[in-house]
């Protein structure tokens, strides 16, 4: 397929107290066997391989012939912040166009889950659902990544003690990270390009109405009538 949607979900979760990190596998879920790692404040931390939690081998880079279109993310517990970074670029900025200074968009504002319960450790007690109000149809604009450039995801905790539990169940207390984003290859890398030289947003739909578009007028220019002179030529047999 040359249009694919795709996600990423990070915790900073591991089976073992002493292993921060673990290689290519799902991030772990199992309640009352997980370790989390604590995220040192102020510190960001990439997701794909910043060697804490769920990790993969390289870092995420494209091809000459894919595009990237992140288009939603989220993060938990409140006090994580996530920046996307294509490049050298941090897209998230302050209005001083300083990258911004927390490391990102916070939990309070794309809450991963969405209506995530934030919990109290001392106290035991779970607050009211945060809810997504303002980034509920994703990131707009979204973030296209160009073939051959390199991307990431970081997190950075701004709480003034991160979180480092042993055995837990409560999956509030896990740091979390989820990006969604399509990946167009192949053929369609093509029909992205001319998109985007015409300003168009490159999304599924506008990919296909292209597509559409392109085949209809090919089938309505067999269809037109032949100039006079060709009419009237002789045809050899």
């Amino acid at each position: 397929m040359s249009i694919r949607r795709q996600c990423y979900e990070w915790r900073n979760v591991t089976g073992s107290p002493t292993t921060p990190f673990i290689l290519n596998q799902y991030p772990v879920t199992a309640l009352n066997r997980f370790y989390t790692h604590a995220l040192s404040r102020g510190k960001a931390v990439s997701i794909f391989n910043g060697g804490i939690g769920n990790n993969l081998d390289i870092p995420a880079e494209l091809k000459a012939y894919q595009y990237v279109v992140i288009d939603s993310i989220g993060v938990w517990p409140p006090s994580l912040h996530a920046q996307i970074v294509v490049n050298t670029t941090r897209y998230f900025q302050d209005p001083d166009n300083v990258p911004s200074r927390q490391g990102g968009i916070g939990g309070y504002i794309v809450p991963f889950p969405n209506g995530q319960n934030e919990f109290s450790a001392p106290a035991s007690m779970f607050s009211p659902s945060i809810l997504n109000y303002d980034y509920t149809e994703g990131l707009i604009p979204a973030i296209i990544v160009q073939p051959g450039d390199s991307w990431d995801i970081q997190v950075t905790n701004q709480a003034t003690s991160s979180s480092a539990y042993s055995n837990t169940d409560v999956d509030s207390l896990v740091n979390k990270c989820f990006v969604k984003y399509l990946l167009i290859d192949g053929a369609d890398s093509i029909v992205a390009k001319r998109l985007i030289d015409a300003g168009w947003p490159l999304t599924v739909e506008n990919l296909w109405q292209y597509k559409q578009d392109l085949l209809r007028t090919h089938l309505y220019a067999g269809l037109a009538p032949l100039p006079e002179t060709v009419e009237k030529a002789r045809r050899k047999v």
